[in-house]
């Protein structure tokens, strides 16, 4: 059993001296812990140049998005008259729109009822869509909301929709209810007029003029008596129309067009139109490729570039002022991650040809700290100068920094090879530190077992020297015999 009190046969401290022995022993241990703490730095600073890195992958992705640098937009003078849109058919330029009449729905309106549970009738409504006519004797009362002599025409490709009131079912509520469900693009609504008989049933149609309806019953009377309309004939009209089916009427550069719906595609090619008001005054809708997206995207880009580029200098620059050497100071893979990024931002095009070959030219450019900055004046003359070719500069750096970043963090690249060494490097520590710990500890154990034999051997002279002294002390003194 090993001893590990201090000396039991002598004043010797064995934990003292074997503590003393094994801190000097230990050194070793110190110098693994020193080096383990760098190569966990090392991991750390590699982590944070891969993420920055990955961060730049992203923001590069959007340079080669062709597509976005081709978008066209339209934008009128005035919203509040009509909004717009365009795809990349669009053709640029400014068109003038005149809206003389915006397209509406037909309204009709059934007799008030009661309430709306009590039931009216079963039976089928037949719906018919298409243009009312007056003719050149026909009148329309806006009071009484009812046709004389008029014509109903079926628009043409049009069909019969119908909806099925069933028995038990037939309310005022019933009778809404199944016509939004039978979904024949006619929408139902019930209001309240505060009459004595204050609820009335109210039909929408799909807008545009040909969109007018016709209604026929076939059924219980009382659902005929209701529901049944034809504004062709003068005493078939039980319902009132409120609102007037009609076409939206516009000017496009002076070109007159007639179309059913507020949303109109297509008068201008590649635009959708939607208007909201009736001009008193000329709009215009200005067509112009959309050049936000290459702003946009170069700002992301040398912001994400300038977040690795700050990083990578403090992790491997000598800092002068300090005098202190980084985690990373001189380290080759973030030397070459640095000068080949550089390269491929600052190197012209051999593929393209035109106006602007490089970055630089449409005003994105290294500063003196290594960062990269915007000149937005430079770049929107460039733009106006010509936006495609700013795009193909763009889309074919971006090409090639995309590329580049994929090597520079994929599983052969530089820093894979960096962390794998390091990674190494701390296996092979932590083989040496079991060996380390597991000598010190037979170490500890023998230092233990030579001090306690230590002790106990000056113990034992301690007692052989008590004995002898305390025998010479027991002898006759000489000089009392001789007395």
């Amino acid at each position: 059993m090993a001893i590990t009190a201090s000396g039991i046969g002598s004043n010797l401290d064995v934990n003292g001296i074997v503590s003393q022995l094994m801190t000097i022993e230990q050194q070793p241990v110190k110098k693994l812990d020193t080096k383990e703490a760098s190569y966990q730095a090392k991991l750390s600073a590699y982590g944070t140049v891969k993420s920055g890195l990955a961060t730049l992958q992203d923001a590069t992705s959007s340079l080669t998005n062709t597509a976005s640098f081709q978008s066209i937009k339209a934008t009128p003078s005035n919203t509040s008259i009509l909004t717009a849109s365009a795809n990349s058919t669009a053709i640029p330029g400014k068109y003038s729109v005149d809206i003389s009449q915006l397209a509406q729905a037909q309204n009709l309106a059934a007799a008030g009822q009661l309430n709306t549970t009590s039931n009216i009738g079963s039976g089928t409504l037949s719906f018919e869509f298409g243009t009312i006519t007056k003719g050149a004797l026909g009148t329309f009362d806006s009071a009484t909301g009812k046709y004389t002599g008029a014509t109903f025409t079926r628009a043409s490709g049009s069909t019969v929709r119908t909806v099925n009131i069933e028995s038990g079912s037939t309310s005022l509520g019933d009778i809404r209810d199944a016509i939004n469900a039978a979904d024949i693009g006619v929408t139902a609504s019930i209001v309240s007029d505060g009459s004595a008989t204050p609820y009335r049933l109210v039909l929408t149609s799909p807008s545009g003029v040909t969109s007018s309806m016709k209604i026929s019953v076939t059924g219980d009377q009382a659902l005929s008596d209701l529901m049944a309309h034809d504004p062709g004939n003068d005493s078939g009209q039980n319902l009132a129309e409120t609102i007037t089916a009609q076409n939206a009427e516009i000017k496009v550069n002076g070109i007159s067009a007639s179309m059913s719906s507020n949303s109109i595609a297509d008068v201008i090619h590649g635009v959708t139109l939607n208007l909201l008001e009736k001009t008193t005054s000329t709009a215009t809708v200005t067509v112009a490729r959309d050049t936000s997206a290459i702003k946009t995207s170069l700002d992301a880009f040398v912001k994400a570039y300038n977040e690795i580029a700050k990083p990578l200098k403090e992790l491997s620059t000598y800092n002068v002022v300090t005098k202190q050497a980084p985690v990373l100071n001189g380290d080759s893979a973030v030397l070459a991650i640095q000068s080949q990024m550089r390269n491929v931002i600052s190197a012209k095009s051999t593929s393209i040809t035109g106006n602007f070959k490089a970055l630089s030219q449409i005003g994105v450019s290294f500063q003196k700290d290594g960062t990269l900055t915007v000149d937005s004046a430079k770049l929107q003359s460039a733009i106006d100068l010509n936006a495609t070719e700013v795009a193909m500069i763009v889309t074919s750096t971006g090409g090639k920094l995309k590329t580049l970043l994929a090597n520079l963090t994929g599983s052969s690249g530089p820093l894979a090879s960096k962390t794998d060494g390091v990674n190494l490097g701390m296996k092979l520590l932590n083989a040496q530190r079991t060996k380390l710990n597991d000598r010190l500890v037979i170490t500890e154990q023998r230092y233990r077992n030579q001090y306690a034999a230590l002790d106990s051997l000056l113990g034992s002279m301690k007692t052989t020297s008590d004995a002898l002294t305390q025998q010479l002390a027991g002898l006759p003194n000489s000089s009392s015999k001789s007395g």
